[in-house]
């Protein structure tokens, strides 16, 4: 049964961005999206172009660019079957740098009981080319820094997904209060700064992309928020209307952060240092490594694990608290809830880049709402965490102790 959006589509009260104070340590922003018009139900326009079994393809009403309208190409999808009482959960899925709309996306999410919408973020099909209705596409990172705010790529993937979320709310079999967010690498980086954005949605998953990306040592990425690439007044821009590390403070719904320690484009220590400044609920899931890439992504059971814990209900992952090392004995002890199978210590003695450092673990006693570490943490450390595993085989973390970002340049 292939389910549509374009009936009966209602205008949905907009809600208005909590006012709160910046978070310690993240930067004062500047909201450049009119949230007022972006939370209007956008005209859908239905096609044939790059069709996939059990889907519905089409395009939706992007924000204008260069005093036009612009489309954007979608695939959605639900579950088959009648809707549960209230409608459909749903996540909206923003795919990463040189991605697309991925029906094999939408169909993950539906075979766990979410509609889901997936979209092409940079003006192209899915087959890779370019339509007549498109805004920006992405070129290299930030290399449209010195256009207009409304011409800019970033910009555009934002309101986007905003829009997404729109349309979606506006579909009766979805419950409107049950709209997730998700992105991989580039994608998690636009759904880090949405969650600061958008407060509609009801959970947000960025994995692998983050915030801080000035700060990182990956200056494959971080060079690009400096000079030459950008005058001192277009980093100063950057940092306040684009970075995520702007909205994050403003987020509040629960956020589940999902990286490998050894990311080769996200250090690890902006992705943690991301985690600490969103202003809701935070939850880890951080592997000793996980492959860079959509499938990987999205196909991690702890995320479908953790959705149906916020939206359906679903028994909650155990929990790790903040890790605290015994200056006496040099055993970590980090406060749990929630039933743990095994749990360890991951520590690092290495300086220097954070994509090649070196890590190693330490196993720890599990105790009733405790964790401690079985050996001494060894000298030199220089930062470390705790992971756990519950009886289904799900992985949780803790924050990390130690981490920083860079300081400016």
């Amino acid at each position: 049964m292939t389910h549509t959006l374009f009936p009966a589509l209602l205008l949905l009260p907009w809600l208005a961005v909590p006012a709160r104070p910046a978070a310690a340590n993240a930067e004062s922003r500047l909201l450049v999206w009119d949230l007022a018009a972006l939370s209007r139900t956008p005209q859908t326009y239905p096609t044939t172009l790059c069709a996939a079994p059990g889907m519905q393809s089409f395009f939706y009403e992007g924000a204008e660019f260069k005093g036009r309208p612009t489309k954007v190409y979608a695939y959605y999808a639900a579950p088959p079957g009648q809707p549960p009482a209230g409608g459909w959960p749903a996540a909206v899925c923003a795919h990463g740098g040189g991605g697309t709309a991925y029906p094999d996306w939408v169909a993950t999410w539906n075979a766990h009981g979410y509609a889901a919408i997936s979209m092409d973020l940079e003006g192209h099909l899915p087959n890779g080319q370019p339509h007549e209705d498109a805004g920006p596409a992405r070129t290299n990172w930030f290399s449209d820094i010195s256009f207009p705010d409304h011409e800019q790529w970033f910009y555009h993937a934002v309101a986007d997904v905003v829009r997404a979320n729109s349309l979606l709310r506006a579909c009766k079999e979805i419950n409107p209060q049950k709209i997730g967010a998700t992105g991989i690498s580039w994608g998690g980086t636009i759904v880090s700064a949405v969650a600061g954005v958008d407060p509609r949605f009801a959970f947000v998953v960025p994995v692998y992309g983050c915030g801080f990306i000035y700060a990182s040592d990956n200056t494959g990425i971080s060079d690009w928020c400096w000079p030459p690439h950008m005058t001192p007044e277009q980093a100063r821009a950057y940092r306040t209307q684009w970075d995520p590390a702007a909205h994050l403070p403003y987020a509040q719904m629960p956020m589940l952060w999902m990286i490998g320690f050894d990311d080769p484009v996200f250090p690890i220590n902006i992705f943690e240092k991301s985690a600490q400044t969103a202003g809701g609920p935070t939850y880890r899931c951080y592997r000793g490594h996980m492959v860079h890439g959509h499938g990987y992504g999205w196909k991690k059971p702890e995320l479908y694990v953790w959705a149906d814990q916020i939206v359906k209900g679903g028994p909650p992952l155990p929990q790790c608290g903040r890790p605290a090392l015994d200056a006496a004995t040099g055993l970590v002890h980090c406060k749990t809830t929630g039933q743990f199978i095994g749990a360890s210590v991951c520590y690092t003695i290495s300086k220097g880049p954070w994509k090649g450092r070196g890590w190693e673990n330490i196993s720890c006693e599990v105790r009733d709402g405790e964790v401690v570490s079985r050996k001494p943490l060894p000298a030199g450390v220089t930062a470390y965490n705790v992971n756990g595993k519950d009886a289904h085989g799900s992985l949780v973390s803790s924050e990390f102790i130690g981490v920083e970002v860079l300081k400016d340049r």
